[in-house]
């Protein structure tokens, strides 16, 4: 459903071919904060084409290369992108973060070694964070407020996760998680 949302709501800026499509995608590092299949963006026009979401505006033709498709958005298109943008709004998920099967079983971990990875995971999300620091820097100014709103909640996130961690780290450097006895 997101490629299919992510394609009509660019067409829904403006005409595009999916070469087009692709490089916005990644002008707007949508990779970072929507769920996107590689190689799934030409299958998907296909597929929005064959249920007249939309159509194709123009082929350009060049000697040097291949046919070039432009597509618009049609009347149909529109309203499915109405659709989708409501049950995208509406959609609830639980969120599963990669380490809490690992915290389940903590306790039976060596805790020098879990101490020394919680240390590089918090060194990699400080990394991530000023990554989002300098991508808000360079896109953020005039973007859609939409877009902003999502740089927004990543950094939050981004920090709190960061917070997170360095309990962790510091729980795991007081041996709260090492194995406890029970005779």
């Amino acid at each position: 459903m997101a490629m299919k949302l992510v394609i009509l709501g660019l067409l829904m800026e403006g005409d595009k071919h999916p070469y087009e499509m692709q490089q916005v995608m990644q002008e707007r590092h949508m990779e970072h904060y929507i769920k996107l299949a590689k190689g799934s963006l030409y299958y998907a026009v296909e597929k929005l084409l064959k249920q007249e979401h939309i159509a194709v505006r123009e082929v350009v033709k060049d000697q040097t290369r291949p046919d070039k498709t432009i597509y618009y958005i049609t009347e149909k298109g529109k309203k499915t992108f109405q659709e989708l943008l409501k049950k995208q709004f509406q959609a609830e998920t639980n969120y599963y973060h990669p380490m809490y099967t690992a915290l389940a079983f903590i306790h039976l971990w060596d805790s020098d070694m879990i101490t020394n990875i919680l240390k590089e995971r918090i060194e990699h999300t400080k990394f991530q964070l000023e990554m989002l620091e300098r991508v808000y820097q360079l896109y953020g100014v005039g973007a859609p407020h939409g877009s902003v709103s999502i740089m927004e909640n990543a950094h939050e996130l981004c920090k709190v996760e960061l917070t997170w961690l360095e309990k962790l780290h510091q729980d795991a450097k007081d041996g709260l998680f090492e194995k406890k006895d029970r005779n």
